[in-house]
Protein backbone atom coordinates (compact mmCIF):
# COMPACT_ATOMS: atom_id res chain seq x y z
CA UNK A 1 0.00 0.00 0.00
CA UNK A 2 1.21 3.62 -0.73
CA UNK A 3 2.01 5.67 2.09
CA UNK A 4 0.21 8.80 2.15
CA UNK A 5 2.19 12.13 1.48
CA UNK A 6 3.21 13.37 4.95
CA UNK A 7 2.54 10.19 7.04
CA UNK A 8 5.45 9.66 9.30
CA UNK A 9 6.91 6.48 10.37
CA UNK A 10 6.48 4.97 14.13
CA UNK A 11 9.89 3.61 15.17
CA UNK A 12 9.39 1.59 18.72
CA UNK A 13 12.96 0.74 20.78
CA UNK A 14 12.15 -2.16 23.27
CA UNK A 15 14.95 -2.40 26.16
CA UNK A 16 15.13 -5.69 27.76
CA UNK A 17 15.25 -5.59 32.01
CA UNK A 18 17.47 -5.07 34.32
CA UNK A 19 15.73 -7.92 36.56
CA UNK A 20 15.15 -7.29 40.23
CA UNK A 21 18.39 -4.73 40.83
CA UNK A 22 16.58 -2.25 38.66
CA UNK A 23 14.22 -1.13 40.99
CA UNK A 24 16.10 -1.82 44.22
CA UNK A 25 19.65 -0.86 43.18
CA UNK A 26 22.51 -1.92 45.83
CA UNK A 27 21.77 1.01 48.21
CA UNK A 28 20.31 -1.68 50.75
CA UNK A 29 23.96 -3.15 51.18
CA UNK A 30 24.99 -0.06 52.10
CA UNK A 31 22.40 1.00 54.50
CA UNK A 32 22.69 -2.71 56.19
CA UNK A 33 26.49 -2.54 56.35
CA UNK A 34 26.25 1.02 58.57
CA UNK A 35 23.81 -1.00 61.19
CA UNK A 36 25.59 -4.04 61.34
CA UNK A 37 29.01 -1.88 62.28
CA UNK A 38 26.71 0.19 64.63
CA UNK A 39 25.71 -3.19 66.34
CA UNK A 40 29.14 -4.18 66.81
CA UNK A 41 30.19 -0.60 68.26
CA UNK A 42 27.32 -0.78 70.87
CA UNK A 43 28.63 -4.43 72.03
CA UNK A 44 32.05 -3.96 72.17
CA UNK A 45 31.07 -0.72 74.16
CA UNK A 46 29.13 -2.70 76.64
CA UNK A 47 31.26 -5.34 76.64
CA UNK A 48 34.19 -3.25 78.05
CA UNK A 49 31.86 -1.34 80.65
CA UNK A 50 31.16 -5.02 82.05
CA UNK A 51 34.95 -5.23 81.92
CA UNK A 52 35.70 -2.14 84.29
CA UNK A 53 36.79 -2.68 87.87
CA UNK A 54 34.34 -0.97 90.29
CA UNK A 55 36.94 1.67 90.96
CA UNK A 56 37.40 2.47 87.62
CA UNK A 57 33.48 3.23 86.50
CA UNK A 58 33.20 5.41 89.81
CA UNK A 59 36.02 7.70 87.88
CA UNK A 60 35.04 7.35 84.69
CA UNK A 61 31.28 8.26 85.97
CA UNK A 62 32.75 11.85 87.10
CA UNK A 63 33.51 12.12 83.23
CA UNK A 64 29.76 12.51 82.74
CA UNK A 65 28.26 14.81 85.68
CA UNK A 66 27.64 17.78 85.13
CA UNK A 67 30.03 19.73 86.06
CA UNK A 68 28.45 23.22 86.65
CA UNK A 69 26.30 21.33 89.09
CA UNK A 70 28.80 19.18 90.79
CA UNK A 71 31.60 22.08 90.58
CA UNK A 72 31.85 22.38 94.77
CA UNK A 73 31.86 18.69 95.07
CA UNK A 74 34.51 18.32 92.84
CA UNK A 75 37.63 17.56 96.12
CA UNK A 76 35.02 15.03 97.46
CA UNK A 77 35.76 12.59 94.87
CA UNK A 78 37.35 9.54 96.19
CA UNK A 79 39.06 7.34 93.93
CA UNK A 80 41.07 4.49 95.33
CA UNK A 81 43.86 2.68 93.37
CA UNK A 82 42.32 -0.74 95.01
CA UNK A 83 38.99 -1.33 96.41
CA UNK A 84 39.13 -0.48 100.20
CA UNK A 85 36.34 -1.96 102.40
CA UNK A 86 34.51 0.49 104.80
CA UNK A 87 36.14 -1.48 107.53
CA UNK A 88 39.67 -1.62 106.44
CA UNK A 89 42.25 -0.72 108.52
CA UNK A 90 45.97 0.08 108.57
CA UNK A 91 47.83 -2.90 108.25
CA UNK A 92 45.21 -5.58 106.58
CA UNK A 93 46.47 -6.29 103.13
CA UNK A 94 44.53 -7.83 99.82
CA UNK A 95 45.23 -10.59 98.06
CA UNK A 96 47.35 -10.54 94.87
CA UNK A 97 48.80 -7.41 95.03
CA UNK A 98 52.37 -6.69 94.06
CA UNK A 99 54.50 -4.87 96.88
CA UNK A 100 54.04 -1.52 94.63
CA UNK A 101 50.39 -2.17 94.58
CA UNK A 102 50.54 -2.73 98.56
CA UNK A 103 52.39 0.31 99.68
CA UNK A 104 49.88 2.17 97.63
CA UNK A 105 47.13 0.39 99.53
CA UNK A 106 48.45 1.07 103.19
CA UNK A 107 48.93 4.76 102.05
CA UNK A 108 45.52 5.15 100.89
CA UNK A 109 44.28 4.05 104.27
CA UNK A 110 46.56 6.14 106.02
CA UNK A 111 45.38 9.02 104.11
CA UNK A 112 41.66 7.79 104.75
CA UNK A 113 41.87 7.44 107.93
CA UNK A 114 43.51 11.07 108.13
CA UNK A 115 40.51 12.96 106.67
CA UNK A 116 37.75 10.96 108.60
CA UNK A 117 39.36 12.48 111.96
CA UNK A 118 38.22 15.56 110.87
CA UNK A 119 34.70 16.56 109.04
CA UNK A 120 35.26 19.89 107.81
CA UNK A 121 38.76 18.11 105.82
CA UNK A 122 36.61 15.03 105.07
CA UNK A 123 34.11 17.69 103.04
CA UNK A 124 36.96 19.71 101.49
CA UNK A 125 38.79 17.05 100.11
CA UNK A 126 39.41 13.68 98.50
CA UNK A 127 41.32 11.05 97.41
CA UNK A 128 43.06 9.82 94.11
CA UNK A 129 45.56 7.41 92.41
CA UNK A 130 47.40 6.54 89.34
CA UNK A 131 50.04 3.71 88.56
CA UNK A 132 52.68 5.57 90.53
CA UNK A 133 51.38 7.00 94.01
CA UNK A 134 48.71 8.15 95.78
CA UNK A 135 46.60 11.77 95.70
CA UNK A 136 45.18 13.81 98.01
CA UNK A 137 43.58 17.02 97.40
CA UNK A 138 42.59 19.81 99.97
CA UNK A 139 40.44 22.83 98.97
CA UNK A 140 42.47 25.96 99.88
CA UNK A 141 39.93 26.98 102.57
CA UNK A 142 41.35 24.44 104.63
CA UNK A 143 45.09 25.60 105.11
CA UNK A 144 45.18 29.45 103.07
CA UNK A 145 43.07 32.80 103.12
CA UNK A 146 42.11 33.93 99.72
CA UNK A 147 45.49 35.45 98.20
CA UNK A 148 47.25 34.31 100.81
CA UNK A 149 50.27 31.78 102.04
CA UNK A 150 50.33 31.95 105.64
CA UNK A 151 49.19 28.75 106.98
CA UNK A 152 45.76 28.86 108.64
CA UNK A 153 45.97 27.45 112.56
CA UNK A 154 43.72 24.78 111.49
CA UNK A 155 46.21 23.56 108.73
CA UNK A 156 48.14 22.01 111.34
CA UNK A 157 46.19 19.10 112.17
CA UNK A 158 46.09 18.17 108.70
CA UNK A 159 49.98 18.58 108.08
CA UNK A 160 50.59 16.84 111.61
CA UNK A 161 48.78 13.53 109.42
CA UNK A 162 51.06 14.50 106.33
CA UNK A 163 53.85 14.35 108.14
CA UNK A 164 52.67 11.13 109.98
CA UNK A 165 52.48 9.03 106.71
CA UNK A 166 56.09 10.19 105.78
CA UNK A 167 57.42 8.83 108.70
CA UNK A 168 55.25 5.33 108.82
CA UNK A 169 55.87 4.43 105.03
CA UNK A 170 59.07 4.48 102.53
CA UNK A 171 57.26 7.25 100.35
CA UNK A 172 58.28 10.49 98.69
CA UNK A 173 56.32 13.66 98.96
CA UNK A 174 55.48 16.04 96.14
CA UNK A 175 53.05 19.40 96.89
CA UNK A 176 51.77 21.34 94.72
CA UNK A 177 49.93 24.46 94.71
CA UNK A 178 46.99 26.08 92.59
CA UNK A 179 45.77 29.09 92.68
CA UNK A 180 42.27 30.29 90.97
CA UNK A 181 42.03 32.89 87.94
CA UNK A 182 41.34 35.86 90.16
CA UNK A 183 43.72 35.44 93.06
CA UNK A 184 46.42 38.18 92.82
CA UNK A 185 48.41 37.69 96.33
CA UNK A 186 47.75 41.22 97.66
CA UNK A 187 50.82 42.19 95.73
CA UNK A 188 53.05 40.19 97.91
CA UNK A 189 53.73 38.33 95.07
CA UNK A 190 54.34 39.31 91.16
CA UNK A 191 52.30 36.37 90.19
CA UNK A 192 49.76 33.98 90.82
CA UNK A 193 52.79 31.19 90.33
CA UNK A 194 55.15 32.67 93.12
CA UNK A 195 51.84 32.55 95.39
CA UNK A 196 51.08 28.96 94.47
CA UNK A 197 54.62 28.06 94.99
CA UNK A 198 54.61 29.96 98.42
CA UNK A 199 51.86 28.28 99.46
CA UNK A 200 53.68 24.90 98.47
CA UNK A 201 56.64 25.55 100.10
CA UNK A 202 55.15 26.77 103.07
CA UNK A 203 53.18 23.24 103.55
CA UNK A 204 56.75 21.75 103.12
CA UNK A 205 58.50 23.91 105.62
CA UNK A 206 55.66 23.16 108.28
CA UNK A 207 56.53 19.32 107.35
CA UNK A 208 59.86 19.36 108.32
CA UNK A 209 59.80 20.98 111.02
CA UNK A 210 57.22 18.85 112.42
CA UNK A 211 59.74 15.63 111.04
CA UNK A 212 62.36 17.36 113.44
CA UNK A 213 65.25 16.09 111.52
CA UNK A 214 63.47 12.34 110.71
CA UNK A 215 62.21 13.33 107.55
CA UNK A 216 64.84 13.82 105.14
CA UNK A 217 64.93 17.19 102.93
CA UNK A 218 65.35 15.26 99.81
CA UNK A 219 61.98 13.23 100.01
CA UNK A 220 60.04 15.90 99.92
CA UNK A 221 59.22 18.46 96.88
CA UNK A 222 57.13 21.89 96.47
CA UNK A 223 55.74 23.05 92.83
CA UNK A 224 53.26 25.75 91.90
CA UNK A 225 50.99 25.78 89.02
CA UNK A 226 49.21 28.96 89.33
CA UNK A 227 45.71 28.50 87.97
CA UNK A 228 47.05 26.11 84.62
CA UNK A 229 45.74 23.25 85.98
CA UNK A 230 42.32 24.18 86.82
CA UNK A 231 39.85 20.93 88.23
CA UNK A 232 36.80 22.69 86.02
CA UNK A 233 36.05 25.31 83.77
CA UNK A 234 35.74 28.87 85.52
CA UNK A 235 31.96 29.80 85.11
CA UNK A 236 31.07 31.12 88.73
CA UNK A 237 32.76 31.60 92.56
CA UNK A 238 31.97 27.42 93.07
CA UNK A 239 34.52 26.84 90.17
CA UNK A 240 36.77 29.28 91.18
CA UNK A 241 36.73 27.44 94.91
CA UNK A 242 37.37 23.99 93.09
CA UNK A 243 40.14 25.00 91.74
CA UNK A 244 42.14 26.59 94.61
CA UNK A 245 43.58 23.90 96.33
CA UNK A 246 47.07 22.13 97.80
CA UNK A 247 47.81 18.71 96.50
CA UNK A 248 49.80 16.10 98.19
CA UNK A 249 51.53 13.27 95.95
CA UNK A 250 52.76 10.45 97.45
CA UNK A 251 54.61 8.56 95.65
CA UNK A 252 57.93 5.74 95.70
CA UNK A 253 61.37 6.96 95.64
CA UNK A 254 61.94 5.72 92.56
CA UNK A 255 59.35 7.70 90.63
CA UNK A 256 60.37 11.08 89.80
CA UNK A 257 57.71 12.85 89.54
CA UNK A 258 55.94 16.26 89.77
Amino acid sequence: MAKSKGTQNIIIIKKGGDGHAAHHGGSWKVAYADFVTAMMAFFLLMWLIAALKPQQKESLSIVFKDVKQDASQVTKQVVMPVFIPKDAKVGTTEMNLSEKDQLKYQVALLVKELLAKDQELQNNSGISSDNAGVLMQVNNSVMFAPNSAVLKPEAAKLLDGVADILLAQKVDLVIRGHTDDTETGNGLYPSKWELSAARAAASLRYILAKGNGAIAATRMRAAGYADSRPLVPVFDDASRTANRRVEFYYHSPETETW
